[in-house]
């Protein structure tokens, strides 16, 4: 297991990223967008830029055959955090998605899960939570469009960082949210929860990368 290292929290439990990312959130979801040209996709300079920063950051990680992404995993301080990163050439744009192994079909868990992720973005500077709905998955998405294939390392970096704080952040409330029922999951008072210190990633940890 190779140590990853995670920018620290915010008071407020939100990620801090250096330099500050210009961030379209969920414009480019790696599931529907075709590549045009996926072996050009493979050999951009703006792909090989991503490789490089997991490369010098000593994180492990695999590269989906025929298309310019890699997926990778961070054990973090609640959950293991499971994401994907992906280079999109023709418009200089790098995506880091994770998703969440916690899903539900329970019609109620699935509107708190929907409540969630409303409340949470609108705390959000940079990326945005999404939901599945008929999966009843939650997702966490950062998007960044750079001014030429020569990707920042730096905001590469903050971009797998964000994703993964922001994805532990949650893990908790959703465990909480799937282990509730009836009138106790009607009463979970969400913004009381996400205020909860005790219920936010460690700002000293760092969690670890592997394949």
């Amino acid at each position: 297991m190779v140590a990853g290292k995670i920018l620290p929290e915010s008071p407020g439990g939100m990620a801090r990223v250096l330099p500050t990312p210009v961030v379209t959130p969920s414009s480019l979801p790696m599931e529907n967008v075709e590549s045009t040209n996926p072996i050009a996709e493979e050999k951009s300079a703006l792909f090989a830029a991503v490789k490089k920063v997991f490369a010098a950051e000593g994180w492990d990680f695999h590269e989906i055959p025929g298309r310019a992404v890699i997926q990778a995993g961070f054990e973090a301080h609640h959950t293991r955090v499971e994401l994907h990163v992906q280079a999109f050439p023709a418009l200089n744009a790098v995506s880091v998605v994770s998703e969440s192994p916690l899903t539900t079909s329970d019609p109620a868990q699935r509107e708190r899960f929907a409540e969630l992720v409303l409340r949470a973005n609108q705390n959000l500077t940079v990326g945005n939570f999404e939901m599945d709905w008929d999966t009843g998955r939650v997702l966490f998405r950062a998007t960044n469009l750079f001014p030429s294939e020569a990707a920042d390392p730096e905001i590469v970096r903050g971009l797998v960082h964000t994703t993964i704080l922001e994805m532990d952040r949650l893990s908790p409330l959703l465990v909480l949210i799937l282990q509730a029922s009836g009138p106790a999951l009607a009463g979970l008072n969400l913004p009381e929860l996400m205020s909860r210190l005790d219920l936010l990633p460690g700002a000293n940890d760092s969690p670890g990368g592997g394949a």
